[in-house]
């Protein structure tokens, strides 16, 4: 397990105080979630990824909070869930934290469902990554496990009613509300004065995933480049607080390099396709792109050079090269070459 970072606190120029808590999900990764303070009624940004061992770090910071940091403030006195996004490590700890408290959660739209309809949103997205993997020339012997990898981190998600919806430009408690879709649909950055919550739309090591649009909509690459370039023009940010990872001082240089990363994932990608003898599919294109992956891993790997590929696609840079395959076959696998 990682050895997590220490609580700290942030201020605001507003006032505002934010303490960052981290928490441990899976083998070897790390989260955080943000206690805000004279920022409306004490609020938890995300609430974990609901394993057993994520919710008693939060826990254990809410406590390090009150006892080392002297705020008068129990888990019962939190009145406000706001959740950036709808994946698992950020909304799966939801139903443990909310039966301790009697707060209102706080959602974009498009992500509602995710939040209220857990189990439900988690079937359909099984059902359209099933799709994309037969689409994607996925084995049949290996489509099973994949989906499985992607089933087995939201046995700990749970149902909870979704109170407020929040809408790009909304303000609420002098809160700021950015929609930042790509990452996932509904994604959302909150600013707060100088300091901007970003989620997992910008990160300051990792180039956050994208997902083909075939699977959900409002995920694809395009969306999420556009995304970025809707946050650059918020002016003043000074401090961004991610989902994962440390602090961003620099939120607009780090935008730049996260765009630069993409767009050359791109070119690398047009580059396989352009000098290959065949037509590619898309796992084909994958093996190209990554080395041997593994469980979860695997899946990232396949729906980000998809990601990648509608964004091609939808720019008129590929061709399908076996369209009567696909027009003939109930399952048919999209070859792909430069248009």
């Amino acid at each position: 397990m990682p050895e997590l970072p220490a609580i700290r606190r942030f201020v605001s120029d507003t006032g505002a105080r934010i303490y960052r808590i981290p928490y441990t999900f899976l083998s070897g990764l790390s989260g955080r979630v943000y206690l805000m303070l004279e920022a409306g009624p004490p609020t938890l940004v995300d609430a974990g990824s609901g394993q057993e061992r994520a919710t008693r770090d939060i826990l254990a910071g809410l406590d390090v909070v009150r006892t080392e940091f002297g705020e008068r403030l129990r888990v019962k006195d939190i009145r406000r869930f706001l959740l950036t996004h709808g994946h698992f490590d950020h909304i799966g700890g939801l139903w443990r934290l909310a039966q301790r408290t009697n707060a209102q959660v706080v959602a974009h739209p498009l992500d509602c469902r995710r939040v209220s309809a857990a189990e439900e949103r988690g079937e359909l997205a099984d059902m359209a990554l099933l799709c994309f993997l037969k689409q994607a020339g996925v084995p049949t012997e290996q489509q099973g496990e994949i989906v499985e990898a992607q089933r087995a981190p939201r046995c700990h998600v749970r149902s909870v009613p979704v109170d407020v919806l929040v809408e790009d430009g909304q303000e609420l408690d002098g809160l700021r509300f950015i929609h930042t879709p790509g990452h996932c649909p509904g994604h959302i950055c909150a600013r707060i004065g100088n300091v901007l919550l970003s989620g997992d739309h910008v990160l300051p090591k990792t180039v956050p995933q994208t997902w083909p649009e075939s699977m959900a909509a409002y995920t694809g690459l395009g969306h999420y480049l556009e995304a970025l370039d809707k946050l650059q023009a918020v002016e003043g940010i000074e401090l961004a607080l991610g989902g994962h990872e440390p602090p961003m001082r620099d939120l607009y240089k780090r935008i730049d390099e996260i765009r630069e990363a993409h767009l050359r994932k791109v070119e690398r990608l047009m580059d396989i396709i352009r000098k290959s003898p065949k037509p590619l599919s898309i796992a084909e294109m994958t093996a190209e792109m990554y080395s041997q992956q593994k469980g979860l891993y695997v899946m990232l790997a396949l729906t980000d050079v998809g990601s990648r590929v509608e964004y091609l696609d939808q720019r008129g840079r590929l061709a399908i090269a076996n369209l009567d395959e696909v027009k003939q076959e109930e399952h048919p696998v999209y070859r792909y070459c430069p248009a």
